[in-house]
């Protein structure tokens, strides 16, 4: 399926080689930016490859969580809630290494965790990343 992700494009272009605080952004930029950008790396490595790295201090984790819900895609905001839930108090650890430590106990491939609980919720973000993009564009469209 070809997605035209012109409006999605020009979001992003409005901010290239600018060094933007996320939270500072607008609806609905800020929610197309945060969904578009989280699809992207749990496209490329699950969540696993999200949550290992540190993505811009001071980043509320559950920012990604409103934008799946502003974009329309309810479904993966409640999965990626979840998924938060699987952290203490619902937040990922800010210590890097406390964080990682933490994901291999879920994000084992192999572990009791990640087959009964994690494999599922990250399996339809696999499954839905056309739909991810549609939305935002359909978003960011009627925004406009």
């Amino acid at each position: 399926m070809s997605v035209s992700n012109a409006a999605v494009d020009a979001v992003f272009a409005k901010y290239a080689e600018k060094d933007v605080d996320i939270q500072s952004l607008a609806e609905p930029d800020r929610s197309v930016i945060l969904s578009i950008s989280a699809q992207g790396i749990i496209d490329s490595g699950g969540f696993i490859t999200f949550f290992e790295d540190d993505i811009q201090e001071g980043v509320d984790y559950q920012w990604f969580v409103d934008a799946y819900r502003n974009i329309g895609i309810e479904p993966l905001a409640s999965n990626f809630a979840e998924i938060l839930s699987l952290f203490p108090e619902g937040k990922p650890q800010v210590d890097l290494d406390e964080r990682q430590n933490h994901l291999v106990r879920f994000f084992d491939d192999e572990s009791p965790e990640y087959i009964n609980i994690l494999g599922a919720l990250e399996n339809a973000f696999f499954d839905n990343n056309g739909s991810v993009y549609a939305a935002a564009e359909a978003y960011i469209t009627s925004k406009s």
